[in-house]
Order: C-alpha cells, then structure tokens, then sequence
C-alpha cells in the first residue's frame, strides 16, 4: 500500500524490489553524472580554453534542458567554473551578470508585480473577457496582436510583464468558472513547488513572449536592433531601411507560423484531446460575459492604488519610448556624460511604486480624503511580495547567457570562428547561410542584446577578413539575433513568462521550433533577395571603407 501511494520526491522511501522503477525515479541523478562523461572527449581539442567553453555550455544548457538539478544552481556553473578553467576572470564574468537587461528584467518584474498587488490586472482582464467570453482561440490571437503591437514602441519586457500579468488573470478567471483548468496533475520535480500548467494555458503564456520578440523583431526603438543601428549608422550606408527591407519577410512569417503554431499544438487547431474543451469554453461566451459583469459590480469603482499604477504604466511607457527615438533625440541623448538604458526608466518606476504612498499623512493630502482608518498607509508594493513572486531562478538563468558570452569571447571561440570562416574562404550564398545560423544558434544560448553588444563586431570583421565585404557575414549574423524562440533565457520576455507561469524549457522547444525555423529561413532569403538593394552595396564595402572604431 505504502508502495502505491508513493510519489517521487516523498521522504521517506519505501523499500520496493522493483529495479525496472530505477529509470522511472532516478534518471535525471543518472543525466547528472552521465551528460559531464559523454562529452568529455571535446575536452580534448587543440584549442583548450575554446574547447574547454564549448564543453561547459554543452553541459549547462543540457542540465537546463532535462532539468536534472535546481535551475538556480544551474545558473551558478558558469560563475564557479569559467574562471577555474582559465577561461575568463571571476570580475568580468560577474560585471556581465549584472547587465543593463538584468535590471531591466528586474523592473519589468516589479512593474507586473505592482500591477497584481493594486488588483488592476484583474480589473484589465474582465474587460478581456467581457470581449472574448470563452473564446480561448480568439483570446490567444487577440493577445498576439495587441502585444506585438504594442512591443513594436515599448520595451518588450515590459510590454511581455504587463500582459502576462493579465493573461494570468484571465486564466484564473476560466478556471474559476470551470471552462478550462489552469493547472495540470502532473508531479513537480521539487517538492512543494507551483504546479505545472496544462496545454492550452501554457499556448496562451507562450503567445505573451513570441508576440513580443517578434513585434520587435522591425522596431528601432528596441534592442538588438538599437545596437545594430548604431554600427550601420556609424560606418555604413545602411540604417532603419536596410533592417525593414531585409527582415521584413521573417516578421511577417512569424507573425502568422507563430500563431497559427500555438493554436495547432497547444490549443487543438486541427484536433487532439485539447479541441473539444477549446469548443465548449467558446460556446459559453455569454455566460463569462454575465459572470465577467458580475465581478466588475462586485469589484466596485476604481481604487487609488488601481489609479495610480495605472497612471505610473502611462508614464512609464512615455518614458521609454522618448528615451532614445532614432529619427530624433531623446532625454537620453541629451545626457552627455552617460548612457541610460530602459532599465534606468523601469527602475524609476519601481521606486515610485515602492515609496507611493509612503505614510498617513502624504496619503491623506493627496487622496483629497481621510483614510477609511487612521495609521499608516503601505506602499504600492511592498517588498515581501516582491520577493515571494519574483522568478529569481529563471533571471539568474538569463544572467548566465551573459556568463556565456563573455566566456564566448574571453576563451577565444569567437576568434576561432572567425578564423574557421576566413581559412575556409566560402562564397558568399555559405557566407550567409553560416552568419544566420550562428545568430540563430547563439540566441538559443543568450539573449540577442548581450550577443549583439560583445560579438557583432567580430563578425563584421570575419567579412573583412574574407575580402567578401563586411556585410557577407555580419549583416545574417546580426538580424539573426531577432530569432529568440527557444530557451526561456533567450531572451527577458521568455525568462518573465516562464518564470511567472512555470513553464519548462522543453515546452518552449516545442512552441517555438516551427517559428524559429520560419524565421531563420526568410532572414536567409530577405538578405539573398534584398540585401545589395537594401544596403546600397553594403555588401561590398572592403576594409579601406571600414573603421573598426566602435565600442559598445
């Protein structure tokens, strides 16, 4: 009986003679010792410290991947064995973790997060549903387009957080209502953990994040391509133009494979188990709709903390967009003795949202009113809350993408790379092809920003080196760094949704291998169609015509 009822993860174990349960229990103790001894033999290669950085990523994002250990610990290898290895200094790796992105990451959070503590996610998701019912296709393609648009003039992220705030409070709104259930039985791998989500909600989180990288995928506004710009601007012909006209056709291709992709595979499109609870949560529109109107009477009028982060997100949102517009200056660019990213915006914000109100007495003066009880008032977001629901796991992740990159550079990889081009002297259809396929494979690995800050001027140079023009590799390498589909730390938007919705590593493979295929093949093809077009002989500029100047 004990045997029965045991579950993985349960102190203590049972005794049971069953050895074929050994898989079944223990196979990701036996990944944990195996991944590390079948790929020893890359440490083997004649450039050590490059092969020593390959090993250590191939056993990091693997671990990732199968979940084997905690993911938090995971994302300590880099910090513990990159510098062990000779690879890189313990000082520089640390500077990389703490990047500009992590602290945009972190406001983002706590923006989401001051939204759920003022219930104004709730009050933004009876308005959803008020519109869709129970319609959970037209939910997802609704969802899809206000957040691609939306991520098209503000930070992705937090765009990504917003929304995911409110998309988890619409599901809990249907789960409530008993039309879809949020959470699946499927055993955790820790113990007391937040259960894993079922299919359909998992498609709807996933529509948060890819609507987000790719409704920036065209945008100026938004890193990679404000890195891009600036290279181009700086020493080339091409600008704004050249990156539409080239990637137009991979963001109007994932636009549409993405989101007919999430409704085939986690919606039931086309059928499976998935199809008939879609259909019968659709066919309750009017009850969601009563029920929505229901709990807006039950809710009551707008609060002064719903009010106030309302107004804050405006702000916010103001403040990013002017930060650095590209077609004219920004209050960033007119501050000359440094740069300021979109974390020093969100950051702002947080603080606001942490000291408003701060006391009775500001509270009183401003509300207009006396309190409904004298004392203290809290503030907006307290820091108990935020530390309770912040992903920090899956954030220290994305900072080991930045581990990664640095390694990338410091153990000489990237040179060798570059070397590898150069010896192999490809003609320029191969010179393409390998500049998006490197772009793509390092975005599984790191976000684009980071590759774009300490790798896109290496592979400029590969093109000079090649005496194809700068452009034969750089151009593909750069705008692949759009392609960020399929890791949560490939990017912060897919680190948010997976770390707030629990979502594992290999549900993002599967939600994003059709769409991260798409795209690569139309950057391919918009760069063969378009590129000399777009780039008014970009392609052909030689070394004389290049100044290796840039320092980002």
């Amino acid at each position: 009986m004990a045997e029965e009822d045991y579950k993985p993860g349960q102190l203590p174990y049972p005794e049971q003679d069953e050895r074929k349960k050994f898989c079944l229990f223990h196979y990701k103790g036996v990944l944990l010792v195996l991944i590390p001894l079948l790929f020893s033999p890359i440490l083997l290669g004649p450039e050590v410290h490059a092969y020593r950085m390959i090993y250590l990523t191939v056993c990091v994002y693997l671990y990732y991947i199968f979940n084997v250990m905690a993911q938090g610990a995971i994302a300590f290898i880099f910090i513990v064995f990159i510098p062990i290895c000779g690879i890189s200094t313990s000082k520089s790796l640390c500077t990389a973790h703490y990047s500009d992105l992590i602290f945009e990451t972190y406001g983002a959070v706590f923006i989401g997060l001051a939204m759920e503590s003022s219930k104004l996610n709730e009050r933004l998701a009876t308005i959803a549903i008020s519109f869709v019912g129970g319609n959970i296709r037209f939910l997802q393609f609704l969802l899809f387009v206000i957040v691609a648009e939306l991520s098209f003039l503000f930070n992705a992220s937090f765009v990504s957080a917003v929304f995911m705030k409110i998309a988890m409070a619409i599901v809990a709104e249907y789960n409530t209502a008993g039309i879809l259930t949020a959470n699946s039985e499927e055993e955790t791998y820790e113990r007391q953990a937040k259960p894993y989500p079922t299919w359909p909600v998992v498609g709807i989180y996933l529509t948060v994040c890819y609507a987000s990288t790719i409704g920036a995928m065209l945008s100026p506004f938004q890193n990679p391509n404000g890195i891009i710009l600036t290279v181009f601007n700086l020493f080339m012909k091409a600008g704004v133009g050249g990156i539409i006209i080239a990637i137009l056709l991979a963001h109007i291709l994932g636009y549409i494979v993405a989101i007919l992709w999430i409704q085939i595979v986690f919606l039931g499109l086309f059928g499976g188990p998935v199809k008939e609870q879609v259909e019968a949560a659709a066919a309750g529109k009017d009850t969601m709709t009563k029920a929505m109107n229901d709990k807006k009477t039950a809710m009551g009028p707008w609060n002064i903390h719903a009010k106030l982060v309302a107004i804050l997100l405006w702000v916010t949102m103001i403040a990013l967009v002017l930060r650095s517009p590209q077609f004219t200056n920004g209050w960033d660019d007119e501050i000359h003795l440094a740069r300021c990213g979109a974390s020093v915006a969100l950051i702002a914000a947080c603080i606001l949202f942490f000291a408003i109100p701060a006391n009775y007495f500001f509270c009183r003066y401003y509300v207009c009113r006396e309190p409904e009880k004298p004392g203290t008032s809290p503030s907006l977001v307290g820091w108990k809350l935020v530390n309770s629901n912040t992903p920090w796991a899956h954030i220290f992740m994305l900072a080991a993408g930045h581990g990664f990159v640095v390694g990338l550079r410091d153990s000489k990889l990237l040179l060798l790379l570059q070397q590898m081009l150069v010896r192999k002297q490809l003609d320029l259809g191969y010179c393409l092809f390998l500049g998006s396929s490197l772009g793509t494979l390092f975005t599984f690995l790191a976000p684009g920003t980071a590759l774009a800050r300490m790798t896109l001027m290496p592979m400029f140079k590969a093109g000079i080196q090649l005496r194809k023009g700068t452009g034969s590799v750089g151009i593909p390498y750069a705008l692949s760094l759009h392609n960020q589909f399929l890791l949560p730390c490939s990017n912060a938007s897919n680190t948010i949704v997976a770390g707030w919705g629990n979502l594992r590593p290999f549900q993002f493979i599967i939600g994003g291998i059709v769409p991260c295929i798409f795209v690569f093949a139309s950057i391919c093809i918009g760069i063969r169609a378009f590129g000399e077009f777009a780039f008014d002989g970009y392609l052909k500029v030689e070394d004389d015509d290049f100044k290796y100047t840039y320092k980002p």
